[in-house]
């Protein structure tokens, strides 16, 4: 599933995979920049013309029913902060149009990418720029620590911050009674007129960890592995086979769920097996934090196991950040890179993937340290596209946040460079306890979100079916004569999808999305609706995975969750890259203009009583080792409902086996 960051969001929110402190620290020491002195600041403070710039609010803060902080009032002056004051560059708007232009098939630029060198020379930033808005950082008594082409990092106080950028920072408890030691803004921010066109947005001043005088760090906690959990009965395809259930609606058998898709029944069922565009030329790039030492030789081995040639040398490569080691230790994120790694080379047999680490911290603003790796992706176009499962709810976002990510994925849209995100496990988000939220980055608009199905792969490797994914499943009982609470149990998990509360409808999606999605069913503003695209996700119809655990032993299991639909359709857009003769790039135009033709297959509703349900076996919590048995009704995804055209299941739908032989014949 998604990976989540941890932020200090109410209890109601989904929780983070794995708790860790930290906080950023500069990769160099900066160039001495001039300081202004206090008459700077005296200046700004006297100056009435300033300009807005994006808002640093999390979204839980004005969100009715949202967040059971405690708001303290007005944070301690003295309070430390870790900001990064981003810089707008020569020519934003310039570079968004030019993003946009790239990226539209209809345009006569489509395609026609710059390198890294271009862009910079064009849109980037200018030392003249990087001095101008230290010395006035440095007026209120900042320290500049870092500079880079994208930033300055600095460290300043709640104090300094609220004079320089005009706010106000409040502190939060976690409980009531308890002191403050959470800080946020409770308004927006402005700089004064004259820097209005060199700072794009901070990043930093909803600091989750602002560092509190005398005040210990909290230690991390680790992650404790599971212990494996014995075979059930499977089926291996779709449909083979059945398991007894206790009578539910005149039903005493229900298909058994499979153990695992291999790697030549994926093939099959997505069109590569009998096709000459396999992603030679073209480079995936996955980004996770933490890295496992043995996946090259972990997913030789998979593919050796199953009659399949591994990795070629040089075929596969990881990128690390300086501070990589530093925060990430032995920790390695599985499974989710083998998931993400091995799915690329099932899907993209002779593509090259390079593996980018993104450093195990949060870092200013909570999300710093995997836009550090994606930034690295375009300042050297590591890749041609992207995949990544990292998340966050959007609530737990800010505009600030937005306005970051959006410059990074513009460059590497006029690059070349797609990026796909898992669009979420958790259906609208809602998971029973409050308003449901989207995830981000995958609803930002320069992304393309990926939602799941369950992929109905028979006996000879053809797709018998495929519905959007999503179950209702309730538990039967451990002596199999009944059912823990009344069938059919509730929503257990299926695509993420819904509307988005940060961002305004794309161009892309005007006339495609229907308007009740995309306004919410009322009369608001059209926004961002997720998700783009699917992919096989369903847990009952996933596919194999081989890998060592950390010190552990190497194992196969059963991968799934929109966590590997993503690879799925970033693969497949590395094949359809090299049959196009050039990269896809950003591809949510294109995929837009592919709904109702073949490389589409639009997925609607199964009709009444044509979708027996499904036994599914998954780790218990109770009994380590073993497994729980469940009924999973499929086609249920919480309220989210696949439709003819786009819908917020599975978006304008699913990759087909002719998705990578369109753009052959085209």
């Amino acid at each position: 599933m998604p990976r989540t960051i941890p932020l200090p969001t109410p209890p109601d929110a989904p929780a983070a995979r794995r708790p860790r402190a930290g906080r950023l620290a500069a990769a160099a020491t900066a160039a001495a920049l001039a300081a202004a002195g206090a008459s700077a600041a005296a200046a700004d403070a006297a100056s009435p013309a300033r300009t807005s710039l994006a808002s640093p609010v999390p979204g839980w803060i004005t969100a009715p029913g949202q967040g059971t902080l405690v708001d303290t009032g007005a944070a301690p002056g003295d309070w430390g902060l870790s900001l990064r004051v981003y810089l707008a560059g020569k020519d934003p708007v310039g570079l968004a149009e030019a993003a946009e232009r790239v990226a539209d098939p209809a345009d006569p630029a489509y395609a026609h990418y710059l390198t890294p060198a271009q862009v910079a020379q064009r849109y980037g930033t200018t030392p003249a720029q990087t001095a101008k808005v230290g010395d006035w950082l440095s007026g209120f008594g900042m320290h500049v620590t870092g500079t880079n082409a994208h930033y300055l990092a600095v460290t300043a106080t709640v104090d300094q911050v609220q004079r320089a950028f005009a706010t106000t920072v409040h502190g939060y408890a976690r409980q009531a009674g308890q002191p403050a030691a959470l800080a946020f803004p409770v308004g927006g921010i402005s700089v004064p007129a004259a820097l209005g066109h060199d700072i794009s947005t901070v990043l930093g001043l909803d600091d989750t960890n602002p560092t509190i005088p005398e005040t210990p760090a909290s230690p991390a906690i680790a992650d404790t592995p599971a212990p494996a959990a014995a075979a059930q009965p499977c089926s291996q395809w779709w449909g083979q086979s059945s398991s007894a259930i206790p009578p539910v609606d005149g039903r005493t058998t229900a298909v058994d769920q499979v153990c695992g898709y291999t790697p030549q029944q994926l093939r099959d069922a997505y069109g590569v097996t009998n096709s000459q565009y396999t992603g030679k030329g073209r480079t995936v790039a996955v980004v996770l934090d933490g890295a496992l030492p043995t996946m090259e030789a972990d997913a030789d081995r998979f593919f050796a196991a199953h009659g399949l040639p591994g990795f070629a040398p040089g075929q596969y490569s990881e990128n690390f950040g300086p501070r990589f080691a530093a925060t990430c230790g032995h920790y390695a994120d599985a499974p989710e890179e083998p998931l993400d790694v091995e799915s690329l080379h099932i899907a993209a047999p002779d593509a090259k993937v390079v593996y980018v680490g993104a450093d195990c911290d949060t870092g200013a603003g909570g999300s710093t340290a995997f836009l550090d790796a994606h930034t690295r992706i375009v300042d050297q176009h590591l890749a041609d596209v992207v995949t990544d499962s990292f998340a966050t709810r959007e609530d737990q976002d800010s505009p600030a946040t937005v306005v970051a990510w959006d410059q990074m994925f513009q460059q590497g849209t006029v690059e070349g460079i797609g990026f796909d995100y898992a669009s979420g496990d958790e259906g609208d988000g809602s998971d029973g306890s409050g308003p449901g939220a989207v995830i981000f980055p995958a609803s930002d608009q320069w992304a393309t979100a990926v939602g799941g199905t369950t992929l109905e792969i028979g006996e000879n490797g053809n797709v018998a079916g495929e519905l959007g994914w999503g179950a209702d499943a309730v538990q039967i009982n451990p002596q199999g004569t009944g059912y823990l609470a009344p069938p059919p149990g509730q929503f257990f998990m299926g695509s993420g999808g819904g509307r988005s509360n940060l961002i305004g409808q794309p161009w892309y999606q005007r006339n495609v999305v229907p308007r009740a999605l995309a306004t919410g069913g009322g009369t608001a503003p059209a926004h961002r609706e997720l998700p783009d695209v699917s992919a096989d996700g369903d847990r009952n119809s996933g596919w194999l995975i081989g890998f060592t655990t950390p010190g552990g032993s190497y194992h196969e299991e059963l991968g799934a969750g929109t966590s590997g639909s993503s690879p799925l359709i970033a693969a497949l857009e590395a094949d359809a890259g090299q049959a196009a003769g050039h990269a896809l790039g950003f591809a949510n135009p294109l995929l837009y203009q592919l709904r109702g033709t073949p490389a589409i297959r639009d997925i609607v509703p199964a009709a009444a009583g044509q979708v027996p349900p499904v036994v599914s076996y998954l780790p218990s919590w109770q009994t380590p080792g073993s497994f729980d048995s469940y009924l999973s009704q499929l086609d249920h995804d919480s309220t989210l409902t696949t439709a003819p055209g786009y819908d917020d299941v599975t978006g304008v739908g699913s990759a087909s086996p002719d998705f990578v032989r369109f753009f052959a014949r085209h």
